[in-house]
């Protein structure tokens, strides 16, 4: 266990300090070439940067589990354990990350028609009103990339819909993905922006108020989760069990 436990440690080092090192040119002068160079190597430097941190935890939870199996003496499936636990719990806190990051984005997508409609309802072009409402940030980076790749592609000649529509998409956004459809539908229509604005703002405002009162209505169970959890455990060492050995005393003596 000892021998197992200073090779997990090692390759933590080694994983640490090559996390520490400075990037290379290459990647830097990709950068440098701004959103359209920079959006692939975004995903592929996530993916490595999940995967070592994969490895790196299932290294730690090995070395925590050698640590216990030696004070302990429980042999080596506390190790395998720990290391299956170290290995998939980097995986559970991005997954959580990203659907917070995309549950941020739909409320703000909210604001965004909001926008839209009172620039619209002003005389501006649905265009034009996307792309000033655009060059405002909404407060969540998510929301704030897909927009910036739908006006640049929309800048070298793409349709504002489909542009929208393909990077809504990938990022998994319905707010955006309903807009650039109903653009779409209003232009084959020949309807104008400002009436599908509004039904768009109502739909989206009931389907944030429904989110709403869904988080709402959790708070109950949570409560009585936290109370049958600690509050009943600790009436029972307090009350239930004295009582029950006086009574027993009472019985036997």
């Amino acid at each position: 266990m000892t021998i197992a436990g200073a090779i997990a440690a090692g390759a933590m080092v080694a994983l640490a300090i090559a996390a520490l090192l400075p990037r290379s040119s290459v990647q830097r002068r990709l950068r440098a070439f701004g959103a359209a160079a920079r959006a692939p190597h975004a995903l592929v430097e996530r993916a490595d940067g999940l995967l070592v941190a994969r490895i790196g935890g299932a290294l730690g939870g090995a070395l925590a589990a050698c640590v216990l199996a030696t004070v302990a003496s429980l042999g080596v499936i506390p190790v395998a354990a720990g290391a299956y636990a170290g290995w998939i719990a980097p995986s559970v806190v991005a997954d959580r990350q990203r659907e917070r990051r995309r549950t941020e984005a739909e409320r703000a997508v909210v604001t965004l028609v909001e926008w839209l409609h009172a620039l619209v309802s002003s005389g501006r072009p649905l265009e034009t009103a996307l792309v000033t409402a655009a060059g405002r940030t909404h407060g969540t980076t998510l929301l704030d990339g897909v927009l910036a790749r739908t006006i640049r592609d929309y800048t070298l000649g793409v349709p504002l819909h489909r542009a929208l529509q393909r990077h809504a998409t990938d990022d998994r956004l319905d707010g955006l993905v309903e807009l650039a459809g109903r653009l779409d539908r209003a232009r084959d229509l020949g309807r104008g922006a400002l009436p599908l604005l509004v039904d768009l703002r109502e739909e989206l405002r009931a389907r944030e108020r429904a989110r709403a009162l869904a988080a709402a209505s959790a708070v109950e169970g949570n409560l009585t989760a936290v109370l049958t959890l600690c509050y009943l455990p600790a009436l029972a060492l307090l009350v239930i069990v004295p009582l029950f050995l006086t009574l027993l005393a009472g019985l036997l003596g």
